[in-house]
């Protein structure tokens, strides 16, 4: 007599053999099925951006291995939040349904909240649903429901995508012009600074790339009914110069571009990082 566990064990194994007979005879996949790709389309291809939305029209260009805001303004772009927005083309889901099988104004693609263009592709963003925060969202004659991440971001508008430096190191920079002092670029590409004696020359390094390198913590437009405390100037090796305002040091130091509208924020600490040198930091 077969015991009943050596019974068991011999059922276990005939199952196995059958499953694995179906699934070599017809095909069947298994483990974990991948989801598709909403576009074909690779970021890595993208060379225009085009941001529509209802207060606001951004216009974003490729440019070697940056990207460079084109209008409403002219100036370095975030490269990183570009990147993240690119990342859309990335997304996979299995919730899609044919643009003409649904009521496009039940889900608010009808007068959608934005258009994103990727070169030729547009993606509409419409509603959400009431279930896992997931936004309709159309490319071509598909609707699809992705997590709602990209909407917000682009509701930031130029604040969003705008180089958070003061001056990205795609502007070559001759003279900086502080409240105090001046530092100049000399034909050996040294910075001088009158009374250098009286500073380290490291520290007078560090503000210059300071300017050029450090990300403000956050930027908004610009509020114009603010008296400036301090009006900054950074002169280009083209003769440009470009004026900067000081609206306040504490309790954040906020830097202002009047030309692009906007301010940039900074911790209050970065004082001697940005706007002035310790003189007894030589001893």
């Amino acid at each position: 007599m077969f015991s009943r566990r050596w019974l068991i064990n011999y059922a276990l194994l005939v199952l196995i053999v059958v499953f694995t007979y179906v699934g070599n005879r017809y095909g069947v996949e298994t483990g974990f099925q991948p989801q598709q790709r909403v576009s074909a389309l690779k970021a890595a291809d993208i060379e225009t951006i085009a941001v529509q939305t209802a207060d606001s029209s951004l216009l974003l260009k490729r440019v070697g291995n940056g990207w460079l805001l084109e209008s409403p303004i002219r100036w370095p772009a975030n490269n990183i939040n570009v990147e993240r927005l690119l990342n859309i083309v990335n997304s996979e889901t299995d919730s899609r349904l044919g643009a003409n099988e649904i009521d496009l104004a039940s889900l608010g693609l009808q007068f959608p909240r934005a258009i994103l263009q990727l070169n030729e592709t547009q993606v509409l963003f419409g509603a959400t649903n009431n279930i896992g925060e997931r936004r309709y969202t159309m490319i071509g004659s598909t609707v699809f429901l992705l997590p709602d991440l990209h909407l917000p971001f682009i509701n930031q508008g130029l604040t969003g995508f705008i180089d958070r430096r003061l001056l990205p190191r795609s502007f070559d920079l001759a003279a900086l012009k502080l409240s105090d002092f001046e530092i100049t670029r000399d034909g050996n590409n040294a910075w001088q600074l009158n009374k250098a004696e009286v500073y380290k020359q490291e520290h007078i390094l560090g503000l210059v790339e300071n300017w050029q390198g450090l990300q403000a913590s956050r930027v908004k437009p610009y509020q114009e009914n603010e008296t400036p405390r301090q009006k900054l100037a950074l002169q280009l090796t083209d003769g440009q110069v470009l004026e900067f305002f000081v609206i306040s040091i504490e309790p954040e130091i906020v830097i202002a571009n009047p030309r692009l509208g906007l301010q940039y924020h900074f911790a209050s600490d970065l004082y001697y990082q940005l706007l002035s040198l310790r003189a007894d930091e030589t001893s």
